[in-house]
C-alpha cells in the first residue's frame, strides 16, 4: 500500500507551458531568540544555518516535459514576501524587487551556489505598448565564487557567475494577489500556531536566566561584605 503524498506547497499558478508555486519552509526561532518566531541563523543544523524560509519554484514546459523542463528554485524571506505584496494592495504601478545570493559549501573549483531573483511590475512593453499582464517573476540558478567582504557578508566575484538555468512568467494583477494572498495568510496562520509555546517556553527561560543572574549577584554581594 503506497503511504498518501504530503506536500508544504502553499499554492501554485499553471499556465499551459509554465509554472510557479510557493512552498512552506519556514522555521521557528530558538527559544533562546522566542521573540524573532522565525528562524535567522540562530542556531545551526548539520553545519548549516537555519533560516525560516518561503520557497518559490518555476518550471518552463516550453521545450517539453521531464528532463527537457527547466526548473529554477530560490528563497524568499517572510518580510520580502510581506513587502511585496504590500506594494501589491497599494496600486504601485511600477514594482521593481530584486535578490541576489551566493552560499553554501565551495565546490572543488571554489564555486559557490547562487540564486538570483527578479520581480518586476510595469505598465508598458518595451515597445511603449500597454502590458495586459503587468507583473513578471524571472529566477535564475547558477554557481559563482563568493567573496567576503568588510562586514562580513559574501558577494559574487566580478564576472565569476556562471548560470545553470533560468525561467520566467508574467502573472495579472489578480493571479499575483491569489498568490501572495495565500502565502502572507499561511505565514500569519504558522505564526499563531507556533507562537503561544514559543513564547511560554521563551518567557520561562528569560524568567529562569534572570532569576540565575539574580541570585548570582546577591552572592557575590554576601561575599564582598
Amino acid at each position: 500500500m503506497n503511504e498518501p503524498y504530503v506536500s508544504n506547497q502553499i499554492c501554485v499558478l499553471k499556465t499551459d507551458k509554465k509554472l510557479v508555486a510557493f512552498y512552506d519552509k519556514l522555521r521557528v526561532a530558538s527559544t533562546y531568540n522566542y521573540a524573532q518566531l522565525h528562524a535567522d541563523g540562530e542556531y545551526s543544523e548539520d553545519g548549516r544555518k537555519v533560516r525560516s524560509l518561503i520557497g518559490l519554484t518555476l518550471l518552463d514546459y516550453t521545450n517539453g516535459k521531464g528532463d527537457r523542463t527547466v526548473s529554477v528554485k530560490v528563497n524568499l524571506s517572510p518580510d520580502e514576501v510581506a513587502y511585496i505584496f504590500s506594494r501589491l494592495c497599494s496600486g504601485f504601478p511600477l514594482f521593481e524587487f530584486r535578490q541576489e545570493k551566493i552560499f553554501g559549501n565551495k565546490d572543488a573549483n571554489g564555486y559557490s551556489t547562487v540564486t538570483k531573483l527578479s520581480i518586476t511590475r510595469n505598465t508598458q512593453d518595451y515597445k511603449g505598448q500597454p502590458l495586459r499582464i503587468p507583473w513578471k517573476i524571472e529566477a535564475e540558478n547558477g554557481k559563482g565564487i563568493a567573496v567576503q567582504n568588510k562586514t562580513g557578508g559574501t558577494y559574487i566575484q566580478k564576472n565569476s557567475f556562471q548560470p545553470m538555468s533560468k525561467a520566467a512568467i508574467n502573472v495579472t494583477d489578480a493571479d499575483m494577489f491569489g498568490l501572495l494572498n495565500r502565502v502572507i495568510r499561511y505565514v500569519h496562520m504558522w505564526e499563531a500556531t507556533i507562537s503561544p509555546s514559543l513564547i511560554t517556553n521563551g518567557k520561562h527561560a528569560l524568567q529562569a536566566a534572570l532569576a540565575q543572574k539574580q541570585a548570582q549577584g546577591t552572592e557575590l554581594g554576601e561575599q564582598a561584605a
